[in-house]
């Protein structure tokens, strides 16, 4: 058992939840708001609290005692986070005015389409990101259990 297995396994269920709020709602908070709202609650939101909750239930049913994480599978959700949590702050949103097409980029730098392509860059390199470090966690969980049975079969 490592530290950080240990607690980033004590994190998932909040952190899951916070971050699965922040790429519904986060960009709110820095005035960056309109359609991707609705949009992402019916199609983003709900694969992301799916597929959150089936690591999240694998993580806390694997065997031992004290229950723990392993090194590959606390960095695979770690980077899962961070990867969220990109996503939720970069990605731009549009509205119906012509001028509402904004992201937390053109807040701070200014409106321009600079500032949307780097944010697009951003929001794909951070989903890229969370893809990738979802499928190693998922395989890590899967693949850790299937090892698990094994060694109870011999």
């Amino acid at each position: 058992m490592t530290k950080l297995g240990r607690t980033t396994l004590l994190w998932m269920i909040p952190l899951n939840l916070v971050l699965v709020a922040w790429i519904w709602i986060g960009r709110i908070i820095f005035g960056v708001g309109g359609w991707f709202f609705l949009i992402f609650l019916v199609s983003i939101v709900p694969v992301v609290l799916i597929a959150l909750i089936l690591t999240t239930t694998l993580a806390f049913t694997q065997d031992g005692r004290p229950r723990s994480l392993t090194r590959v599978q606390a960095w695979a959700q770690v980077f899962t986070w961070l990867g969220l949590f990109g996503f939720g702050a970069f990605c731009p949103d549009f509205g119906d005015t012509e001028d509402s097409h904004i992201s937390l980029l053109t807040q701070v730098f200014g409106q321009t389409d600079a500032m949307l392509d780097v944010s697009y860059t951003l929001v794909s390199g951070f989903a890229l990101l969370t893809f990738g470090a979802y499928v190693v966690l998922l395989g890590a969980l899967v693949f850790g259990r299937r090892a698990e049975d094994a060694t109870m079969d011999a």
